[in-house]
């Protein structure tokens, strides 16, 4: 059996930064491997597209560039937020305020996305919304232990957190170019046509 939309892979691999070399950002052994649902829209596309048509025992080995999973830095997606947008009741949340810290918000759309804060003066914090990856090339090597038709609980997922990738927050569950939101996505987290405002998204349970 192949793996197809609506299908599931159990698969062995590993994620690197830019090549065989780089930082390991998720690892699935054989003994403890992934399993992922094919077609649903919750996987990286360029990672889904790769392993469409491979079936068990077939080994697998890509690199996916910037364009096919968080896409390439953006100068535009620094910015300089007033101090005030961080105020709650008229106070400013100076422990939120930490050079350094990735904090949850939200666009005037309601869309949740993470901001790293870069610097802070008197006036505004300057907070780059680019997805950490962003940029970056992913070297993918693993594969493909077993699939199998997927079942109706693994097709009709209950709705959990914001939807960032997938269930088990696989790094290729997701990317900041699909479907409005994205994890692992068209036009995702890093989303900031507008104003930003400093609403957390619920004790970081929106990272993406």
């Amino acid at each position: 059996m192949k793996i197809e939309q609506h299908r599931v892979g159990i698969l062995a691999y590993s994620i690197q930064v830019e090549d065989a070399q780089g930082d390991v950002l998720e690892h699935a052994t054989i003994s403890e491997p992934r399993t992922l649902v094919f077609g649903l829209g919750r996987l990286m596309q360029g990672f889904e597209d790769k392993l469409i048509g491979l079936k068990s025992g077939d080994k697998f080995e890509f690199l996916l560039t910037p364009d096919e999973t968080f896409g390439v830095y953006k100068e535009e997606m620094v910015m300089d937020i007033p101090k005030t947008a961080f105020m709650v009741n008229g106070v400013l949340k100076d422990d939120v305020l930490v050079v350094g810290k990735v904090i949850p918000m939200m666009d005037n759309h309601g869309n949740p996305f993470n901001g790293h804060i870069m610097k802070i003066n008197d006036e505004a914090v300057t907070m780059d919304f680019n997805h950490p990856l962003a940029g970056k090339s992913l070297y993918t090597v693993g594969e493909v232990l077993n699939v199998r038709e997927a079942t109706y609980e693994e097709l009709n997922p209950a709705p959990s957190g914001c939807g960032c990738g997938t269930p088990n927050d696989s790094c290729c569950g997701g990317s900041s170019k699909k479907e409005g939101h994205h994890h692992h996505g068209e036009e995702g987290c890093g989303s900031c046509e507008s104003e930003v405002e400093a609403e957390s998204c619920g004790s970081g349970s929106c990272n993406c």
